[in-house]
């Protein structure tokens, strides 16, 4: 498979109208919030969640008037919990690009992605569809108790891999379980499929969360855009990190590196050594890769032959990305 997915031509022009409407609706509001709105989604993003619902909306019949703004919707929830996420975690960069809360400050940025949050749910409520809004407003809930989590359990060895699994399907894979049960709704697809295209979302979900874990300790951040070693560096234990806690016998390192908070560049480096010299990437990666099969196995309930087959590919696109 080829490290880049690529969609399908005749959904191509439909992700680039789903693109041209997010720039359109935020433009709608003026000043500051307008300005900081549009900065962050032009720092640009894979748009994974709307080519979701572009790719479930495929499994009976597509109707691009509904699935347009449901992807917009979606990809504007995302881009608001990124936002609150650089001020909860006092970040200055964002995919090599200031943050709003650098650039300005906090409130503004927290009104910003206030006013995405608001923006995502008046488009949702114009399908009339109360199950889009219901699929929304619970992911939009879990994602704001996984960021509550993340904050309780920064710098914090005092919990478990089930504590950090329990994160990040908060924190991520529900949202992407939203996107496809919300572009099978709108296809019209049979409620078996629209259950089984919402355990594939999840574990790929799981899976994608997991493997970007890998990428900040492995990755290469000419390719990423960022450095490696934020996780480490805020604090957050990761997969990686659990795993490589158990095998090495520097732990007592690994571990000070990760509670102290004015950790230097020199012992962050020094900690991702120390990782990369036990199993834990490799053992990630093979999690990783066990909850993208959960999600091929749901995929054998999907009538549709092309859609089945793409989301397939964007399966094994999230785990073989940048390697």
């Amino acid at each position: 498979m080829s490290k880049v997915y690529s969609l399908p031509s005749r959904l191509k022009e439909d992700l680039k109208l789903v693109e041209d409407e997010l720039t359109r609706i935020v433009s709608l509001k003026e000043g500051k919030l307008a300005e900081a709105a549009l900065t962050t989604l032009k720092a640009g993003g894979k748009r994974l969640r709307p080519i979701l619902v572009l790719l479930t909306g495929m499994i009976n019949i597509y109707d691009v008037s509904k699935l347009i703004p449901s992807a917009v919707a979606i990809e504007l929830v995302h881009t608001a919990s990124l936002i609150h996420d650089d001020v909860l975690d006092g970040a200055d960069t964002r995919r090599g690009s200031p943050t709003i809360n650098a650039t300005w400050d906090e409130k503004v940025a927290i009104s910003t992605g206030d006013y995405l949050f608001g923006v995502a749910f008046e488009i949702l409520s114009k399908l009339n569809n109360p199950y889009l809004m219901k699929v929304m407003a619970e992911a939009a809930l879990a994602l704001s108790v996984g960021e509550l989590h993340q904050m309780r359990t920064c710098r914090n060895f005092n919990q478990t891999i089930d504590d950090y699994l329990t994160k990040i399907r908060n924190k991520t894979a529900l949202l992407f379980s939203a996107a496809c049960s919300m572009g099978a709704v709108l296809s019209g697809a049979k409620e078996t499929e629209i259950e089984a295209v919402g355990r594939y979302g999840e574990n790929l979900g799981m899976a994608f969360q997991i493997y970007d874990d890998v990428l900040d300790i492995s990755g290469d951040k000419r390719i990423l855009g960022k450095p490696i070693g934020i996780d480490l560096k805020d604090g957050m234990v990761t997969m990686p990190i659990f795993l490589a806690l158990q095998e090495t016998s520097q732990r007592a390192y690994l571990q000070n590196v990760v509670e102290n908070v004015n950790s230097t560049e020199e012992e962050i480096e020094k900690a991702i050594r120390i990782i990369k010299a036990t199993s834990a990437i490799k053992e990630t990666k093979n999690r990783a890769k066990g909850f993208v099969e959960k999600a091929f196995e749901a995929l054998k309930l999907i009538d549709a032959d092309e859609a089945r087959r793409e989301l397939r590919f964007i399966g094994e696109f999230v785990i073989n990305r940048y390697h």
